[in-house]
């Protein structure tokens, strides 16, 4: 996506582009479905350089004072993973969580627990990524061949625990760094799915869904688990 030249100025046309979608809000996704093809319509857009920062918020140009995102997102810390870019939706239009791992901690459950009670938002991706730094760390512990003292690492060793089960459940010949990566963004969704009394509840009525992707940074391409 092209969004600065090289040392000067702004794409003319992506600024362009940016503007002509600031003009009101498109439609709220009103259902999981819809808010999930929202999602997956941005992120055609942001595999092909487009950039429209569409809006789907009903708070529109009163950001300011209110929040009305349609979506809650758990991603990974990783600087390369923008939720809002990757979907190409404007400001307010994703409750983002981001940790090293995409995993389920007391502050990305109660993050989303407040999107969904509070915000409404319609859905939860769970998205892991290409090239994730904790899942490899996670990989090296459960084989054995590393170690996060905490008088060395500080809580890095936590955030790492928090990938291993799902990790050490796979036979050590396929803990291959991407089927480990999407194994680990399925088991987070499933445990975020199983917690009460909030998201479970929520499930069963059918106000939302929890699904599992992975970002392919390379391509840019998302794709559902």
């Amino acid at each position: 996506m092209r969004m600065l030249c090289p040392g000067a100025e702004w794409d003319t046309r992506a600024v362009a582009v940016a503007g002509q979608s600031r003009g009101g809000p498109l439609p709220h996704p009103e259902s999981p479905d819809e808010a999930l093809e929202v999602l997956l319509e941005g992120n055609r857009r942001h595999q092909a350089g487009e950039l429209e920062l569409r809006d789907h918020s009903p708070a529109a140009e009163d950001r300011a004072n209110r929040q009305m995102p349609f979506a809650a997102i758990i991603s990974c810390a990783d600087s390369r993973v923008s939720p809002t870019l990757i979907f190409d939706v404007e400001r307010g239009n994703l409750f983002s969580s981001k940790v090293a791992g995409n995993s389920v901690d007391s502050g990305t459950l109660g993050s989303t627990e407040f999107a969904i009670k509070i915000l409404g938002v319609k859905l939860v991706m769970v998205l892991g990524h290409s090239d994730c730094g904790a899942v490899t760390a996670a990989i090296e512990v459960a084989g054995g061949r590393a170690s996060y003292p905490p008088d060395e690492y500080g809580a890095i060793g936590e955030v790492v625990n928090r990938i291993l089960p799902p990790i050490e459940a796979i036979d050590p010949a396929g803990r291959t760094v991407p089927h480990c990566i999407a194994v680990n963004a399925r088991a987070q969704a499933d445990e975020l799915a199983s917690r009460g009394p909030i998201v479970k509840q929520a499930i069963e009525d059918r106000r939302i869904a929890v699904v599992a992707a992975v970002y392919d940074i390379e391509t840019g391409k998302v794709s559902l688990l």
